[in-house]
């Protein structure tokens, strides 16, 4: 099934937390595989954001 992307940035964290707060109400809980692969992706998410603003930084500088 084809996954809907979301347009706004704000509204990603907005969601994770929606969907995580969702799973607490019904009892839904992750495997730790799906943990794992969750803190995976947003390290790789992080380091990504971090190599944009020193990118912009050594922009500015130069």
């Amino acid at each position: 099934m084809k996954e809907n992307k979301l347009l706004v940035p704000e509204a990603i964290s907005f969601m994770e937390s929606y969907q995580e707060e969702y799973a607490q109400e019904f009892g839904v809980h992750f495997s730790v595989q799906e943990t794992d692969a969750k803190a995976k992706d947003m390290t790789k998410e992080m380091l990504k954001k971090q190599s944009k603003e020193s990118k912009k930084k050594a922009d500015k500088q130069q």
